[in-house]
């Protein structure tokens, strides 16, 4: 059973709980540590960085034993042997790297998503938003793929962005946006694996997303985007 700890005299294995980490926004320049981004990434290099992922697997189990070790609760010792008693009693967990299959089903919805960005920041290049930045981020949260950053310069420029993303997400994409439905010094569009951060000026430059997010890895745009 997931989470189930292997208990013994004197000995209590169980595994850690998971803790999700909650990112808050933060004065940009404000001290901390400035992360090295590096190169931006090719958007048709992106899926070369793609690894298997382990995927967990339960053993058939041996015959039962009866065998039991005495664990001495001071020095630990026969605790080995405890272990291979249990291991023998209610088998192991292997593991095993996924399989071509979910490789390449795993290839084709970053493709799709990464097209998804790229389209997105198109439209909003065409409506002259500024500084536009689209980042990776898939390695490091855990609730989406694509951020895309980028500012405006007033609530009618953020209209028609949203807008224009809205549309091209529902008719090319098939998604439909969930987030802000009027313009805000902030506005977000979230269309699952991509999400949309329009700020205006004073707000992009206080929350400051890709100092917070330094790790994510930039994707280079096919396109020239004006700078802020």
């Amino acid at each position: 059973m997931r989470g189930a700890a292997l208990q013994g005299p004197g000995l209590a294995r169980a595994p850690p709980a998971a803790v999700p980490l909650h990112p808050r926004p933060r004065r940009a320049g404000f001290g901390g540590h400035h992360h090295h981004r590096g190169a931006p990434l090719r958007s048709d290099l992106l899926l070369l960085l793609q690894q298997p992922t382990a995927v967990p697997l339960r053993a058939r189990s041996p015959p039962s034993s009866s065998a039991s070790s005495n664990v001495n609760p001071d020095t630990g010792e026969g605790a080995d042997e405890l272990l291979d008693d249990l291991l023998q009693e209610h088998g192991e967990v292997v593991y095993s790297a996924g399989g071509a299959g979910s490789l390449a089903s795993e290839a084709d919805e970053d493709a799709e998503c990464l097209s998804l960005a790229v389209s997105l920041a198109k439209v909003a290049s065409e409506v002259k938003a500024a500084d536009i930045r689209v980042l990776f981020v898939k390695p490091i949260v855990y609730w989406t793929e694509f951020f895309i950053i980028l500012t405006a310069f007033s609530n009618a420029q953020i209209e028609a962005i949203s807008s224009k993303m809205r549309d091209i997400g529902e008719q090319q994409f098939s998604r439909v946006a969930s987030g802000d439905t009027k313009p805000n010094s902030w506005t977000l569009l979230d269309f699952g694996d991509v999400v949309v951060h329009i700020f205006l000026p004073p707000q992009r430059e206080f929350y400051n997303l890709e100092e917070f997010y330094g790790n994510a890895t930039t994707i280079e745009l096919p396109f020239e985007t004006q700078l802020q």
